[in-house]
């Protein structure tokens, strides 16, 4: 009966590793790529990135000059004059409009099944930019577009961002079903002072599978979107991102692990002592 008590802690006990293991990423996943307050707040500090600001500011003189709303007669003098503004941009409030209304789209695009445009509306560039146009070209009369729509970058399907997504429900709910399973072997197991120094190695090799994650996150992430324009490098802010915060929570996991294995190791050694003096 001992054995089988002890066979079916030692099943707890590999459950709550399992459990364990996959808590941390699926917490720091809900609160960071899959809530999107939390997705904006990791790319925010991007907006000032200089790389980031000529993506789509250059896209938005060369949409703006495309839309055929500038006469093709003064277009070529028109162009630096967009392009010297465009660089002022980021400055501007419509500039913010775009950044968080492109980080809006990636961010649903990243989570929703099957391949996707990142289309932003440009509008609010463009009318920035007319205006200042219209100063160097006083004779010009220029409407803004109410609306111009350009495609910055192209999701693919099959991400593993899609399978992770459903993290979000049960990443709060992974560690206590981990600690419910370690607290339940402790309890049924027939030799209960060894189970207890197992839990806490349960808590030492779920640590360890965090840590491997953070060195290893960049392998999860399909090449096609890790190097892909515009959305790889943001991508691999994300993977900085998590592995700096995951590291320091797997060194505390580990090291209650470590409190728990030697509790169950004095636990162990005081036994026999307890039945001499019997």
């Amino acid at each position: 009966m001992t054995s089988l008590r002890d066979a079916l802690a030692s099943l707890l006990l590999l459950a709550a590793t399992v459990l364990g293991a996959l808590w941390l990423p699926a917490l720091w996943i809900a609160d960071h790529v899959v809530d999107q307050d939390g997705f904006l707040a990791i790319t925010q500090p991007l907006a000032d990135d200089p790389e980031f600001r000529t993506t789509l500011t250059d896209q938005a003189v060369a949409a703006l000059l495309d839309d055929g709303r500038i006469p093709g007669w003064i277009a070529d003098r028109v162009e630096p004059v967009a392009q010297e503004q465009a660089a002022r941009l980021s400055e501007t409030e419509a500039y913010d409009t775009m950044w968080r209304a492109a980080m809006v789209q990636v961010h649903h695009a990243l989570l929703t099944p099957g391949a996707d445009d990142v289309v932003v509306d440009l509008a609010p560039a463009a009318d920035a930019l007319l205006t200042r146009v219209e100063e160097v070209v006083p004779l010009l009369d220029l409407d803004a577009p109410e609306s111009l729509p350009f495609t910055i970058a192209t999701i693919p399907g099959g991400s593993v961002l899609e399978k992770l997504a459903v993290l979000d429900v049960w990443g709060p709910r992974l560690g206590w079903a981990a600690l419910a399973c370690a607290v339940l072997a402790v309890l049924v197991a027939g030799h209960r002072r060894a189970a207890l120094a197992g839990a806490g190695v349960a808590a030492i090799l779920a640590a360890a599978a965090v840590w491997l994650l953070t060195v290893q996150v960049e392998t999860l992430v399909p090449d096609r979107l890790d190097q892909a324009d515009f959305i790889g490098p943001l991508l691999q802010v994300f993977e900085a991102r998590l592995a700096a915060d995951l590291a320091p929570q797997a060194m505390i996991l580990a090291g209650a692990g470590a409190a728990t294995v030697v509790a169950g190791a004095l636990a162990l050694a005081l036994l026999p002592r307890r039945r001499a003096r019997r």
